[in-house]
């Protein structure tokens, strides 16, 4: 019996494992490193929240939809800038060496701002989608699920994130 529970709590183990390095190099220590300073904001929202408000939230049909495909939904942010002078998220999160089937959307760099979004795709759904900004404004986020690529494109002219109509081309 004892051989049977290392078994298990080896395989176990071994998935949490295969989920951290599908994601790529620096999310979660970022998240962990910056989690609970002051002037910072972390939020993460597990999946079944995001559905309770799906189904009892007034929202129009693709709204609803996302929402309820969502797994979790991970933001990082900097509000006060001041404390943490230097601090680029961007060049902290390195999604050029993606890991996992990530795909580069978007890459813009103007002047103090930069601003990364990837996504990984799979049987033409959008299973992870992140968002980096450094620079001025440092924001991450990451978030999950099992999205429609034509979903969130057309929410991007709802909610009015010009940058969301590049998943299409996933």
């Amino acid at each position: 019996m004892n051989l049977m529970k290392k078994i298990i709590l080896a395989a176990v183990l071994s998935a949490f494992c295969i989920t951290l390095f599908a994601q790529p190099d620096g999310i979660n220590r970022l998240y962990y490193e910056y989690k609970g300073e002051e002037g910072v904001v972390a939020l993460r929202i597990p999946g079944f929240v995001m559905k309770l408000a799906g189904s009892i939230a007034d929202l129009e049909g693709p709204e609803r939809d996302l929402l309820r495909s969502l797994k979790s939904v991970t933001v990082l942010t900097i509000e006060e800038n001041h404390l943490y002078p230097g601090v680029n998220f961007t060049e902290e999160v390195d999604l050029s060496n993606m890991r996992g089937g990530y795909k580069l959307l978007l890459e813009v760099h103007d002047g103090d701002e930069d601003v990364l979004i990837a996504a990984r795709e799979k049987n033409g759904k959008i299973r992870d989608l992140i968002v980096v900004v450094g620079g001025n404004d440092n924001v991450l986020v990451h978030v999950k699920g099992r999205m429609e690529s034509d979903l969130l494109e057309n929410l991007s002219q709802v909610a009015g994130i010009d940058e969301l109509r590049f998943t299409a081309d996933i």
